[in-house]
């Protein structure tokens, strides 16, 4: 199971996109920058294909601040929201 620590901390997304997955859940996260505004993007979506590889219906987006507490947030979203959303969807 993910765990909140399993993730880098924030300096490694200055430069770097981090993915993994997690019992069926695959996930994505990076810095976007957009308007003189940096903030995380998490990415989730289904097992077994990559990111590019996966039909865009199937990606869950979500947008959080670009700090630790914005990391601690998309760990959370991930795990909690994120995960749920994709079960439902394979259902």
């Amino acid at each position: 199971m993910l765990e909140r620590n399993d993730l880098f901390h924030l300096p490694f997304y200055k430069k770097e996109a981090f993915t993994g997955s997690d019992r069926g859940l695959r996930f994505w996260i990076g810095k976007v920058e957009e308007e003189d505004k940096t903030s995380l993007r998490a990415i989730v979506w289904p097992e077994p294909f990559a990111l590019a590889h996966t039909e865009d219906e199937k990606k869950i987006r979500k947008e959080f601040p670009f700090s630790e507490e914005g990391l601690d947030l998309a760990y959370g979203w991930i795990m909690g929201e994120g995960r749920k959303s994709i079960d439902n969807r394979q259902a």
